[in-house]
């Protein structure tokens, strides 16, 4: 399959892409035509919490928990969501992603884009998603490095009822002011 989107993804900058592919896979989800995949594999006990297989989805495919229930479908152990702040944010000016096709990689410097703690709160709210979810938070861009803890506090309030786990990005080099964040922890 990959090797037939592969071409027309391609096509688009790598951005334009990852919408273009989030956007797909919630609608094909919502058709009920994403083929489910058995998850229960290989049970893990992770932190306390049961897995039903040791692979999950890390932050930053799914930054505002739109696509919870079609991840899920895929088979993943667990799915972690964000990088989410207390308030809307559109992240770092465009081109922030790249390809890098000779070592198949991307180079991402988006900034932590989000719609704000309480829109995917509420997508979380709408899912059907029963399983392991973990929910990634950082602080708003604008908000001063000696207020960045208030930001966390937000989010995590919010986030505490609807998580299995919960990860606190306090050193994302994608977005400068988090760079006095690590200088702070180190």
């Amino acid at each position: 399959m990959y090797s037939l989107v592969r071409p027309i993804l391609f096509r688009f900058d790598a951005e334009k892409a990852h919408h273009f592919t989030l956007n797909s896979l919630r609608s094909i989800e919502k058709l009920g035509l994403l083929p489910k995949v058995d998850s229960h594999t290989r049970p893990t006990e992770l932190m306390g919490l049961q897995l039903p297989n040791p692979v999950g989805l890390a932050a930053g495919l799914d930054k505002n928990g739109e696509c919870i229930d079609a991840f899920a479908a895929l088979g993943f152990g667990f799915v972690e969501i964000g990088t989410v702040t207390p308030k809307p944010q559109p992240g770092n000016p465009q081109p922030r992603l790249f390809r890098v096709p000779e070592h198949q990689g991307i180079i991402n410097r988006m900034g932590f884009n989000n719609h704000g703690i309480d829109a995917m709160i509420r997508n979380i709210e709408n899912s059907r998603f029963k399983g392991i979810l973990g929910i990634n938070i950082g602080k708003n861009a604008v908000t001063p490095i000696e207020n960045a803890a208030d930001d966390y506090l937000i989010c995590l309030e919010k986030a505490y009822a609807h998580a299995s786990y919960i990860t606190v990005n306090i050193s994302s080099p994608n977005q400068k002011t988090c760079v006095p964040c690590r200088a702070a922890t180190s």
